[in-house]
């Protein structure tokens, strides 16, 4: 009787040493990404690009003969509660491996992480984030940017807009951006830079992200008439929203959506409609066809995956992936955290564009590697017209002036 009553425990305790046979059998990765609220488009496409990038590594064996396993956690729209939450329960409970996000939290995501040891990839790009870091480098050290910050991105946006074969009818420019430090930083290196030529800023106009009516600001677009409207959103719906209804009575002007180009329902909703916008995709590959060999092969392979265009980062926390899991089989174990930073600090990463390296603040900076693209969409597409640095017209393209244009 006595070994019937021991069985169940047996048989317990042989099932929890089973599980926990299977767990060391994975290394696990955290990805914080928005799957619901305003961000929830471009996070399917920052996830889409990890996962693909998990995918072969697990078909071709694993890594250090381990599968990697993907932990998801929603953080929404990044508030500062959702994004500790994120922190505490990938790297505290679950013991990630390392961490792989788009957009992050803008520096509160650095404090957080930063509290931890495992390398955290984010597409930031702000300031505001760098700053953090640098208020404690050694402490941050394990914080890695994938995109140049605002200030960089915008200054690559004012080349080309200044180097587009295009008559400019006056020098007005109106700038539209959201309340937050993206927003803010991209546009005030826009208005600081065309100031410093002689252009008038008409309207600068700051809104909160779910703004979809438009109907008082292109009352005002309408009567100033500029040369130039630069809408920086990182949201598609606004940039849908805006867009459709400018086109009702639009006015002689190129229309610059900078990052806000990129996310893929952008162009899903809008299709042709959308011929003869213009804007921005930071460390990205250029298409619709690439500038080598390999990165060909990665787009045809994204393309039969996914059946659209690469949308905005998605090339580059693919890229990420890789960087990490380089950075793990050089060093031998994927949790000698100390060892894996230490080897993509001083070693970068080998990838389709070339080399990419993180600076003294852990940015990726524009580089061969990882340049900044120039996109106008054509045919209902989004076409490389220039890559930066230098900034350079992509081969066998050119800008094309937009029909709403008389």
């Amino acid at each position: 009787m006595k070994r019937f009553k021991l069985l169940p425990l047996i048989l317990a305790i042989c099932f929890i040493m089973v599980q926990g046979v299977i767990a060391s059998d994975t290394i696990p990765i955290g990805v914080p990404i928005p799957m619901t609220g305003w961000a929830a488009g471009s996070g399917a496409d920052y996830f889409n690009g990890i996962k693909m990038s998990v995918d072969e590594i697990n078909e071709s064996g694993g890594l250090l003969g381990k599968q990697i396993e993907i932990i998801r956690f929603d953080s929404k729209g990044f508030e500062p509660e959702i994004v500790m939450q994120a922190a505490n329960y990938l790297c505290g409970q679950k013991k990630v491996a390392s961490i792989h996000a788009g957009w992050a939290g803008w520096g509160q995501d650095v404090r957080a992480y930063g509290k931890y040891e495992a390398p955290f990839f984010a597409d930031d790009g702000s300031e505001a984030a760098v700053q953090v870091f640098r208020e404690d480098p050694e402490k941050y050290s394990n914080i890695y940017q994938l995109t140049p910050t605002a200030p960089d991105q915008a200054e690559s946006v004012f080349r080309m807009l200044t180097n587009l074969p295009y008559e400019w009818p006056n020098k007005k420019i109106v700038v539209i951006n959201t309340d937050d430090s993206w927003g803010l930083e991209v546009s005030d290196t826009l208005i600081k830079n065309f100031e410093k030529i002689g252009w008038k800023v008409a309207k600068r106009e700051t809104v909160p992200y779910g703004t979809t009516e438009w109907g008082v600001v292109l009352s005002q677009i309408r009567r100033i008439k500029p040369a130039l409207i630069h809408f920086e959103i990182a949201s598609g719906q606004e940039n849908i929203s805006f867009f459709q209804q400018f086109l009702k009575r639009p006015t002689n002007s190129i229309v610059s959506l900078g990052w806000g180009i990129t996310p893929r329902e952008v162009i899903n909703v809008l299709g042709e409609k959308a011929d003869g916008l213009i804007g921005e995709m930071p460390s990205g590959l250029p298409g619709p066809k690439a500038p080598n060999a390999a990165g060909q092969a990665w787009l045809e392979k994204w393309h039969q995956l996914y059946n659209y265009q690469v949308p905005a980062g998605a090339w580059i926390t693919y890229t990420a992936v890789k960087a990490w899991a380089n950075a793990v089989t050089q060093v031998g174990d994927a949790y000698d955290f100390k060892g894996v930073n230490k080897y993509l600090k001083e070693n970068g990463y080998e990838g389709i564009q070339g080399k990419i390296t993180w600076d003294k603040d852990n940015v990726l900076r524009l580089q061969k590697g990882s340049p900044e693209v120039h996109y106008q969409v054509q045919n209902g597409e989004l076409q490389a017209i220039y890559t930066d640095p230098p900034l350079t017209p992509y081969p066998g393209a050119k800008f094309i002036k937009p029909r709403w244009i008389k």
